[in-house]
C-alpha cells in the first residue's frame, strides 16, 4: 500500500512538473525571434529530464533492496546523478543499474558513498 502511495506521489510530481513548464512551452511557441526554438528545446528537456528522475525513484521504491535507502537523484540532458549513502559496493551497483535500465537515461553518474560500519 505504501509503495502504491509512493509511486502515485511520484507520478503525481512528474505531471504537475510537466504541467508547470507547459505555460513556457507555449510562450516558447508563440513568440517570434531566434530563440524561440531554444526555449522550447530547453523547456521539454526539463520536463524529461523530470520525467527520467521520477521513474528512477519510482523503481527504487519498487525494489525491495533499494527502497529503505536515501538515494538523491537528479537529471540533466539525460544524464543521472545518484548521490547518498548504501551499506556496501554491490547495493550500490545495484541502483546504478537500476538507473540505467530506465528509458531516456542517456548515462548514470555516482556520487553514492559505502556507509561504513
Amino acid at each position: 500500500m505504501q509503495k502504491t502511495k509512493a509511486i502515485s506521489t511520484l507520478v503525481a510530481a512528474a505531471f504537475l512538473t510537466a504541467a508547470t513548464a507547459a505555460p513556457a512551452v507555449y510562450a516558447a511557441d508563440t513568440s517570434t525571434g531566434s530563440s524561440s526554438a531554444s526555449t522550447t528545446q530547453k523547456a521539454g528537456a526539463y520536463v524529461d529530464d523530470s520525467v527520467i528522475t521520477a521513474k528512477v525513484k519510482a523503481a527504487f521504491v519498487e525494489d525491495s533492496q533499494v527502497s529503505a535507502l536515501k538515494i538523491k537523484v537528479t537529471t540533466k540532458k539525460g544524464i543521472v546523478t545518484l548521490a547518498g549513502a548504501v551499506p556496501n559496493a554491490d547495493a550500490g551497483q545495484h541502483v546504478l543499474q537500476l538507473a540505467a535500465a530506465i528509458d531516456g537515461v542517456k548515462d548514470v553518474k555516482s556520487e553514492l558513498t559505502i556507509k561504513s560500519s
